[in-house]
């Protein structure tokens, strides 16, 4: 075999490799940002924060399992806390408005099982898709910079809000775009 046909055949078993990283990430991606939707429906004040918290973090470990990268607790949270942040104000209501619309007759109720999981959801797809690019760049967790991906993450989040609304209303398909696809498009 000469060194040419060993290039090329190394090169389509690495874009093999990709695809198959890809493809996992988004149903990784997707599973979670459902899991977190139905948890935004939890009844009670400030769990459903939790539950979307720790079905995140899982997701980030899964992420991390896919790419081979090691998984540190601290550092995303760290990131999760400063990426959620820049879309808090975007919603218009923060969470703690949020569990006192609950609290109302009717439009809390409505308000509950479309806002909240619509929220979960698209901030687990959001922060999923932006982990996924940055670990198929060759990225760490401890070389994540959540302040340089605030704008990216609030692009997936808008994605996400999409996505998310037409899962919670039962809509429209939400399969999720490639991630190359996305890393293209916003590069």
């Amino acid at each position: 075999m000469s060194e040419a046909e060993n290039i090329e055949e190394t090169e389509e078993l690495a874009a093999a490799q990709a695809d198959e990283l890809r493809a996992q990430s988004r149903d990784c991606i997707h599973r979670h940002s459902v899991y977190a939707a139905v948890g935004g429906l939890v009844p009670i004040p400030f769990l459903e924060m939790a539950t979307s918290s720790t079905i995140q973090l899982r997701m980030l470990a899964k992420l991390c399992d896919i790419y081979g990268v090691p998984f540190s607790e601290n550092a995303i949270k760290n990131s999760i806390s400063t990426l959620v942040a820049t879309v808090l104000p975007m919603t218009g209501v923060g969470y703690a408005t949020a569990a006192l619309i609950r609290k109302v007759p009717v439009v809390g109720t409505i308000f509950g099982v479309v806002a909240m999981p619509t929220f979960a959801g698209a901030c687990t797809y959001a922060l999923g898709r932006v982990f996924a690019w940055h670990f198929a760049k060759g990225g760490t967790v401890q070389d994540f910079d959540a302040d340089e991906m605030k704008e990216r993450f609030k692009d997936e989040f808008e994605d996400g809000k999409r996505k998310a609304s037409e899962f919670v209303k039962g809509g429209k398909s939400t399969t999720s775009k490639s991630t190359a696809g996305a890393a293209t498009a916003k590069a």
